[in-house]
């Protein structure tokens, strides 16, 4: 019968055998998330996985599947996200969160929120402030038909209505009030 003190004498043993296998241990900088197991349909349909987790919170898109967004690369990889706002941060800082240069985005895919149809995020009508809350707090929502923003905000509120070609780190800041890590580049 083993003591506490022979327990506690073998897990120091594998633990300086762990540390010394392995002096460096990888930097959360140099994890890289891993692209989902199943690409988006032709149509844009996300096809997530149990084992698909956002690249920005680790969440599991599954998990919330209402909220989930995605973004394919030029390489076919594929990442799904919790909710638009790990979407957008991505779009903003691609490097940090998939280590991809932002020309290597080929598609974002946002779900529109009055039909839960996937859209195209680029040309989506996005609005920021309302009381919808989503997984990592108030929820930045997209619409498919600009003639629904009115529609919304009667509804939700929302005092932000933007275009994705007109995020950068300004409005980023003033929407999401959440500082975006430094840029870096490839």
């Amino acid at each position: 019968m083993k003591t506490p003190c022979m327990l506690t004498a073998t897990l120091l043993i594998l633990l300086a055998v762990v540390c010394v296998s392995n002096p460096h241990p990888t930097s959360a900088e140099n994890i890289q998330p891993i692209a989902a197991k199943l690409p988006l349909t032709a149509d844009g349909h996300m096809q997530i996985s149990d084992q698909d987790r956002c690249p920005v919170c680790a969440m599991y898109p599954i998990k919330r599947p209402r909220s989930a967004a995605a973004m394919a690369l030029t390489n076919g990889d594929v990442y799904y996200f919790c909710g638009n706002g790990c979407l957008l941060r991505t779009w903003l800082r691609p490097q940090t969160y998939i280590g991809q240069a932002a020309d290597k985005i080929d598609r974002l895919v946002a779900l529109d929120y009055f039909s839960g149809q996937p859209i195209d995020a680029r040309k989506a009508s996005w609005i920021a402030g309302s009381d919808v809350v989503g997984p990592m707090g108030p929820a930045l929502i997209a619409l498919g038909n600009r003639a629904h923003v009115s529609v919304f905000q009667k509804r939700h509120g929302g005092a932000t209505v933007f275009a994705l070609d007109e995020l950068d780190d300004t409005l980023w800041q003033q929407i999401s009030q959440r500082p975006l890590p430094p840029a870096t580049t490839p």
